[in-house]
């Protein structure tokens, strides 16, 4: 096991009204309130998380921790962070560089999201590949590269809040 929950509560959820909060539709023609409504179980529990082990991963990406990237940040730089979905192209460089500039005394955090993806995106581990080629050409010391195995829940402007 990955960790122990110690349950305290358990409830039965409003799950249309917690779909419209989160993605601002109740219609299931939307993968993430498709998903919430009906895949998800009846009953939601909560309570006290004791960790037991960090997950292994079968995908071949090193993940880190939140606190494993901060102790990797320079103490006395600002951090210009940038995290995506999509595979990185130059384009994307070219706007983290000028980012940069802008920011003096900074370094960059790409922070790519690579775990599962919705049915006819762009594999997660094929995402990765693109960093990971841009990593080795560019061969930038003040980029930081540390990789997030969440998944993508397509939920338009509330995307990012959810990561």
């Amino acid at each position: 096991p990955v960790a122990v929950l110690e349950v305290e509560e358990s409830y039965i959820p409003d799950k249309f009204n917690e779909a419209l909060k989160i993605y601002g539709t109740v219609s299931l023609d939307h993968p993430g309130v498709s998903d919430l409504v009906l895949n998800r179980g009846k009953y939601y529990i909560g309570g006290k998380i004791h960790g037991l082990d960090i997950p292994k991963r079968s995908d071949g990406i090193e993940y880190r921790s939140p606190a494993e990237i901060r102790k990797q940040l320079p103490a006395h730089k600002s951090v210009v962070a940038f995290q995506c979905r999509n595979p990185i192209h130059r384009a994307h460089y070219e706007l983290l560089l000028r980012a940069q500039k802008l920011i003096p005394n900074s370094v960059i955090l790409v922070h790519p999201t690579c775990g599962p993806t919705q049915p006819g995106d762009i594999d997660g581990i094929v995402r990765h590949r693109t960093y990971q080629t841009l990593q080795k050409e560019v061969h930038n010391q003040s980029f930081l590269w540390a990789y997030l195995p969440y998944s993508m829940v397509m939920a338009g402007p509330r995307e990012a809040i959810q990561h």
